[in-house]
């Protein structure tokens, strides 16, 4: 007996071929890859349906920009990489999906115990301290 369900083996080659490469959306892609500011506030205007399946990509995507050896020293990577987290973290509350994406944000999360998490002598937390705090209440609240 055939499935009437969705199948991959019944939808075409070049959707297929689509899906295989297609490892996030391309506002994501362009934002994170090219590390672009000025299209970041754009995030917010995709619809959550749109972009709540690429997100487990798009955090491991930050997690490599946020792993950066000039990260710290960065403005503009760490403005990219609040807004995306921003972005996800609220695509992730509104769509019920902590556990389709619990696994990156771990892994995200435990990427920024390899950093310093002390609050500077200037009253300042550290980058990787603001990435945690953001991931510890996506997780927890």
């Amino acid at each position: 007996m055939e499935s009437t369900g969705y199948n991959m083996k019944n939808s075409s080659p070049d959707m297929q071929e689509e899906r295989a490469h297609r490892k996030m959306h391309e506002l994501f892609m362009q934002v994170l890859k090219n590390r672009d500011l000025s299209r970041a506030g754009d995030l917010f205007s995709v619809p959550d349906a749109v972009i709540v399946n690429d997100l487990t990509n798009v955090i491991k995507e930050i997690t490599t920009v946020a792993s950066l050896p000039d990260y710290v020293n960065n403005d503009n990577d760490q403005s990219v990489v609040e807004i995306c987290i921003t972005r996800v973290t609220s695509c992730i509350r509104e769509t019920g999906s902590i556990e389709q994406h619990c696994d990156a944000l771990v892994n995200l999360l435990e990427s920024c115990l390899h950093h310093n998490l002390q609050v500077s002598n200037r009253d300042e937390d550290p980058p990787h301290a603001k990435i945690s705090s953001d991931i510890i209440s996506c997780i927890f609240l």
